[in-house]
């Protein structure tokens, strides 16, 4: 069973499109005359026309399609940049629009580290919610800088409830013995309430 070919098998390296591009080239199909001109004229061998634009037979009259879809059009000018030979496919409409996003890219500092920031301490006190508290926080750095208050990332539930539930359970956790006697007490009381079951 033959192997299906994977799309980077059938692109190619950058020298091996290059060289296909180049025998083709020198073919007898791409430098024969018969691309149509103006009336009149005889036929020309325009092969840059053949290889990246619809042109028309002189013989038929008819239009054909380039050799090179816009596509492959694409590959072989990123590999005739790859290879320094971006003379061979300057005829390419891919060609001026690569070069164009080529000088429109930006350019990328080289990262040193991150800055040395100094984090506001929060008091353990602190009655403002986790929203107010992470805003006050980023205000100057990160996904919140720039940001008012009024608009910041809610985050998770959870979270955001985490101080008032942590008060909540140290509360619980103070005055935990006073809970359990008087639940004894209560108990105590319900059963002392409670009539006995008298045998039948």
């Amino acid at each position: 069973m033959a192997l299906r070919a994977t799309p980077a098998m059938r692109r190619g390296t950058p020298a091996e499109l290059m060289q296909g591009f180049r025998r083709w080239s020198a073919s007898v199909q791409a430098r024969s005359a018969n691309v149509s001109v103006a009336r009149g004229e005889a036929p020309v061998s325009d092969m840059p026309k053949k290889a990246f634009e619809h042109w028309r037979n002189s013989e038929t009259g008819r239009w054909n399609p380039p050799k090179y879809s816009l596509r492959r059009q694409a590959q072989l000018v990123r590999a005739a940049c790859a290879s320094d030979q971006p003379d061979l496919v300057q005829a390419s409409p891919k060609f001026a629009r690569y070069m164009r996003r080529w000088e429109e890219m930006p350019t990328h500092e080289v990262f040193t580290g991150f800055p040395a920031v100094a984090w506001p301490q929060l008091s353990a006190a602190d009655d403002e919610s986790e929203a107010r508290r992470i805003a006050r926080s980023f205000s100057q750095h990160g996904p919140y800088a720039g940001r008012a208050q009024a608009r910041m990332f809610k985050g998770k539930k959870g979270d955001r409830a985490s101080r008032s539930r942590q008060r909540l359970v140290e509360e619980n956790m103070r005055t935990m013995d006073e809970t359990i006697q008087e639940w004894r007490e209560e108990k105590a009381a319900a059963r002392a309430k409670a009539k006995p079951i008298s045998p039948l």
